[in-house]
């Protein structure tokens, strides 16, 4: 019987990828791989498998986590639920063995390498396919090619040098490739990109959106030098010794060009940026270093609406079921009923809820651990009352409508869901202590703006905000306070919050990583960006430490209804819910022990061969 598309493909895909680095490949499905590159139609369709698989990493559904996300062992939401990896991994750190699916860490290694396998086969056959024209048959190679430097990417800021491999490999293939140093990784990461963004287009049409462009390529080599140029990597001495191979996790010297290199590269995008129309949305029409009043509808379409026009990259998804992990982990609302608990335990955690000023750019005064007494209900509606309005757009604050989905019983949380008046009065007798259940402030709402009853979002794996923070960064850390606050500037308006003129280079350092903590909120960055910053306090209530959740005790009222449920707070306070543990070995993500035991990688240094961190 005569295979379809897609049958062809998937059994391209079984057949082709390995299923642990350094195993032979299984080649017994060449007739298979030469039918998918036979027609346009199927080569196509491998390529968009090479896009579904590739850009996923770091997502609920493809990283080392089974469950929850990123956010949740990076002090910005809970820890998750007991069978969560995050769970494990706050309470017992990285482990070689893996837990909840990883094979170590909270990464997946082994499926990089199927993925980039993946991509290297269509990168490689492309040429073979008869109905595609030669400029055609480019494109799709330099899109696998970007592909691959995505996933290179991923790796580098996970791993530190991993090995280089270039090309799909063959079971005649020697196989024992050991980790690159740093200073031969970076280079061949940023060659695939400058490769690729000869060949790739400035923009696509509407109906390809999604797909690789220069500027994809682009931002993906300045994100790349934005950490190598950052002070885990860019350091003479390495977080933690590794002997003979401290060139696999550090530079071995701090080379203060790393930053222009840096900015060389972001300059690039902002480049074309200009070219291709994607630009910072604000359409508050305030004027430069002026707070924008439109800022709650424009971060929110942002962060929220596929492909629009500050997007750079945007994963391509689409999927109603509601039982996808990247919709079960992330939307909160009730449209997504499959396994809830999964998301209640991971409300806000006041660690994060600090990062967020008033409307008027000033520090908001939050409970404190510690205080003598809770305070009165009226005082938590009048902090939401003056948060900005990146936090109303990212969470929807408990007994309060969520601002994103105005007047929708689905995107409300009354009384946080934690069971209703019978539960939850006359709990200021806990006080200082928390409530059992883990809800936080509140649940997330950032990807959902206006969403109704759609599940699934578009992950925004680069946007233009990204770049300016970026920028904002190395003009600081080069000593170029100007353009430093110029780019910072840039996100901080559109926020709605006047401009920052601080020039101190350690003040700015802070409220430039303030800035990247808000604004890419649970878009997978802050669990990588603080441990290559080398945060002093990331043992302290970031990765590591006490983590903390505002508790609330409910008036027990019948006669309050909705939509006046913050008069149900009564009291409220600050508490730590548990302790989440950290070692100086978790500044990288430990191999596999599986691929250790095969004798040719060396493993991060910090993890012992049982599982646990020295």
């Amino acid at each position: 019987m005569r295979k379809n598309a897609i049958q062809i493909l998937t059994a391209a895909l079984l057949l082709g990828s390995c299923s642990l680095f350094l195993e032979k490949p299984d080649t017994t499905g060449t007739v298979d791989q030469e039918a998918v590159f036979s027609t346009a139609k199927n080569a196509k369709a491998a390529l968009m498998s090479c896009y579904r698989n590739s850009l996923r990493h770091g997502w609920p559904g493809a990283m080392g986590i089974g469950h929850s996300t990123l956010g949740a062992i990076s002090g910005e939401v809970g820890r998750g639920a007991s069978w969560h990896g995050s769970y494990h991994i706050s309470q017992q750190g990285l482990s070689v063995n893996g837990t909840d699916g990883s094979d170590a860490g909270a990464d997946n290694f082994a499926q990089n390498w199927a993925v980039i396998r993946e991509c290297y086969l269509v990168r490689e056959n492309v040429q073979a396919v008869a109905d595609l024209s030669d400029a055609e048959k480019q494109v799709m190679a330099a899109e696998a090619t970007a592909l691959v430097a995505y996933r290179y990417m991923g790796m580098f800021y996970r791993y530190g040098g991993v090995p280089i491999v270039r090309k799909s490999f063959a079971a005649t293939d020697d196989l024992s490739a050991g980790r690159a140093p740093l200073s031969e990784l970076v280079p061949f990461i940023t060659g695939l990109c400058d490769e690729a963004a000869e060949v790739l287009p400035v923009k696509w049409d509407k109906a390809n959106t999604g797909r690789m462009t220069k500027g994809a390529a682009l931002a993906i080599k300045a994100r790349v030098l934005q950490f190598a140029a950052r002070p885990l990597f860019n350091s003479a001495t390495p977080y933690l010794d590794n002997g003979e191979h401290n060139d696999l996790i550090c530079f071995g010297n701090a080379d203060r060009e790393r930053w222009k290199d840096a900015i060389d590269a972001n300059e690039a995008v902002l480049a074309w940026a200009v070219d291709a129309g994607v630009e910072l949305i604000n359409t508050g029409g305030a004027g430069a270093g002026k707070p924008n009043p439109n800022a709650f509808d424009d971060y929110a379409r942002a962060t929220s609406v596929p492909a629009n026009q500050e997007i750079i990259l945007g994963y391509k998804f689409n999927d109603t079921g509601g039982q996808d992990p990247l919709v079960n982990f992330i939307n909160c609302s009730r449209y997504v009923t499959y396994n809830r608990f999964d998301t209640d335990c991971s409300g806000i955690l006041t660690n994060h809820l600090e990062q967020y000023l008033d409307a008027e750019g000033n520090e908001i005064d939050w409970p404190k651990v510690g205080d003598s007494a809770p305070r009165a209900g009226a005082d938590w509606a009048a902090k939401v009352a003056i948060i900005e309005p990146r936090a109303l757009a990212d969470i929807k604050f408990g007994g309060h409508d969520a601002a994103n989905n105005p007047g929708d019983y689905n995107w409300q949380n009354i009384g946080w869901n934690r069971g209703g008046y019978a539960a939850d009065k006359n709990k200021a007798s806990v006080f200082p202590n928390p409530i059992s259940v883990e809800k936080g402030c509140g649940e997330r709402t950032k990807f959902f703006y206006h969403a109704g009853g759609r599940t699934w979002f578009e992950p925004p794996l680069f946007r233009l905000a990204e770049t300016y923070l970026n920028l904002a960064e190395a003009y600081n850390e080069y000593g170029n306070p100007d353009r430093a606050l110029e780019n910072l500037n840039k996100v901080h308006n559109r926020a709605g919050l006047p401009a920052v003129t601080e020039r101190d280079p350690e003040k700015l350092r802070a409220m430039i990583q303030r800035e990247f903590a808000v604004e890419l909120f649970q878009e997978s960055h802050r669990y990588f960006d603080v441990k290559h910053w080398k945060r002093a306090d990331i043992a302290d209530g970031i990765c590591g430490g006490p983590m903390r959740m505002l508790q609330f005790s409910i008036k027990n009222d019948d006669s309050v209804v909705w939509p006046y449920a913050a008069k149900w707070v009564e009291y409220w306070w600050d508490s730590v819910v548990y302790t989440s543990y950290w070692s100086d070995a978790m500044f990288l993500e430990p191999f596999p022990q599986l691929e250790i035991n095969k004798g040719t990688l060396t493993q991060n240094p910090g993890y012992d061969a049982k599982g646990g961190n020295v």
